[in-house]
């Protein structure tokens, strides 16, 4: 069942953000410098957002959950494929995409695609009142239900508070380059559920099916968990949702250009944050069920990379069955 605050979304209430928060980001880089990315809290007295041209709405409270700038091209693409912006998520939404990404790229050691998250995910609309959308985290993203769904169960939280008041403007800066990589703002929420929200492909590509095996046998059989999706982008200091130079299997030590410090986080601290995520309740002596691949113990094959991208680009994602 989804969480019972974001069953009914919520509305607009200004913002809490202040300095001391911008900073904490750019120091863990989830945000880049200010020669690259402009920051601009909101006014004291603003309760909607309103953005000046150019600038885009982000929120404080995912980026504690796993997006950094620039965002991914992959999270970039979902967001364009649902037509969605970062105020119709839910921190929960951002959680489970973070965690999708984390099995593709530490235990699956391939890209993420909209196949494989629409095999996996379903998705609802959040209303604030029966029938009208919710003005702030109207997506809300649940894991299929069906018997034989591989991905491992995540127990998230019940209530997120006040989320919708950690949001702040970016805009880009820098001479070259986009440093943001978030759609234009569009005020309000989704106009309805949209058709693509609905999907999941007909028929898997080869890629897919093999990709799909490989999490069933690694939850059956090799002792894969909803925290083992969590814990590894705790513990190597990645944001699985940021533009980054290669996948989190092929990441290598504290140096790794990915990470967003060179420290090692204390063991009982990462079983806080992996806590403060989601309710996976890990106490501070918690080992892992399996642990992620690195660039010095390399995923298995799934398929041949070459098939894996051949599929996704020839797969067409208008071909989808209805929820």
């Amino acid at each position: 069942m989804p969480p019972a605050m974001e069953q009914y979304g919520g509305d607009w209430d200004g913002s809490n953000v202040h300095e001391d928060h911008v900073e904490f980001l750019r120091k863990t880089r989830r945000l880049p410098g200010a020669g690259k990315v402009e920051v601009r809290l909101a006014p004291a007295k603003e309760i909607t957002p309103a953005p000046r041209e150019g600038k885009r709405v982000v929120f404080r409270s995912h980026f504690l959950r796993g997006i950094g700038l620039p965002v991914s091209a992959f999270f970039r693409f979902w967001l364009e494929f649902y037509q969605l912006q970062p105020h119709h998520l839910t921190p929960n939404a951002v959680v489970l995409l973070s965690a999708f990404v984390t099995l593709c790229e530490g235990y699956l050691g391939v890209h993420p695609t909209l196949e494989l998250w629409g095999e996996f995910f379903q998705s609802k609309m959040s209303t604030r009142t029966q029938g009208v959308p919710a003005q702030s985290g109207a997506f809300i993203a649940m894991r299929r239900v069906a018997a034989d769904n591989p991905f491992p169960i995540i127990t998230l939280i019940q209530s997120v508070k006040l989320w919708q008041k950690s949001y702040f403007y970016v805009k880009n800066v820098a001479p070259q380059g986009d440093y943001v990589n978030l759609p234009a703002y569009v005020a309000g929420p989704p106009a309805g559920r949209r058709p693509q929200w609905s999907y999941r492909a007909v028929t898997l590509t080869p890629a897919g099916t093999a990709a799909v095996a490989r999490v069933r046998a690694m939850t059956q059989s090799e002792g894969l968990s909803g925290s083992d999706l969590l814990a590894p982008f705790v513990t190597r200091r990645v944001l699985p949702l940021q533009s980054r130079p290669h996948l989190i299997c092929q990441m290598s030590g504290q140096l790794d250009p990915s990470r967003m410090c060179t420290k090692d986080m204390p063991h009982d601290e990462v079983s806080f944050m992996v806590n403060y995520l989601a309710n996976c309740k890990l106490s501070a002596e918690w080992q892992f069920g399996k642990e992620p691949y690195s660039r010095a113990n390399p995923p298995p094959t799934v398929c041949s990379p070459c098939l894996f991208f051949f599929s996704q680009f020839c797969h067409r994602v208008p071909l989808a069955d209805s929820d």
